[in-house]
């Protein structure tokens, strides 16, 4: 499985899960205290979030292979070359296709590479795959491969369980909005007795 180390998803993660500890310790205060507007408030950001997480994780289970071809390389053009070579060390791959997209942003650090240390190089790019002649006359694949069909099963793979994930817990938001609704429609009892025009009654 691929890691990468990175301090803005870290941070994202952090905050969107924050967000939601106090986004549900609104919606409780409100249902203690039978209090209409936050409940109210409770039941539109969830609803809300319950259609863009639903849209979205219709879309990562749908991703085609074009798509997602599309993502990983807009993701190999914006990162850094630190990164490249972490994401080419774990995987045991130089370059991202072999192709059009090694020209513009050539590959580094790929002669460190296990999979390039036993060959004869003078660039980067002869660790790429490649099929040798021995004496013998047998052909043999040597060098690495590269990194986007490597890459790109795991992100299919990832994104196809967030996808299923995402669902699941979107229909858990509409279980509670259901829930908020009714609960709000509920009237509260401590207050039945105070307000006898209002559903309850005076107490003698």
């Amino acid at each position: 499985m691929l890691w990468v180390f990175s301090y803005a998803l870290i941070g994202t993660l952090i905050g969107a899960g924050v967000f939601l500890f106090l986004f549900s310790f609104l919606g409780l205060c409100g249902a203690i205290h039978h209090h209409q507007v936050l409940l109210f408030f409770y039941m539109l950001v969830l609803g809300l979030l319950c259609v863009v997480q639903f849209a979205s994780s219709v879309a990562l289970v749908t991703i085609n292979k074009s798509d997602r071809g599309s993502v990983l390389l807009k993701t190999w053009e914006t990162a850094n070359n630190k990164t490249r070579a972490e994401v080419q060390m774990r995987m045991g791959c130089c370059g991202f296709d072999h192709n059009d997209t090694d020209d513009l942003y050539p590959p580094k650090n790929c002669s460190s590479l296990p999979c390039c240390t036993d060959l004869y190089k003078t660039t980067e790019r002869d660790c790429f795959l490649h099929n040798e002649t021995l004496t013998n006359g047998t052909i043999v694949e040597k060098g690495c491969p590269a990194c986007e069909p490597i890459v790109g099963d795991q992100f299919s793979f990832a994104v196809q369980i967030s996808g299923a994930i995402g669902l699941f817990f979107s229909f858990t938001e509409l279980i509670g909005i259901v829930l908020a609704v009714q609960y709000r429609n509920t009237k509260d009892p401590s207050r039945a007795y105070s307000f006898p025009g209002h559903g309850g009654f005076a107490k003698n």
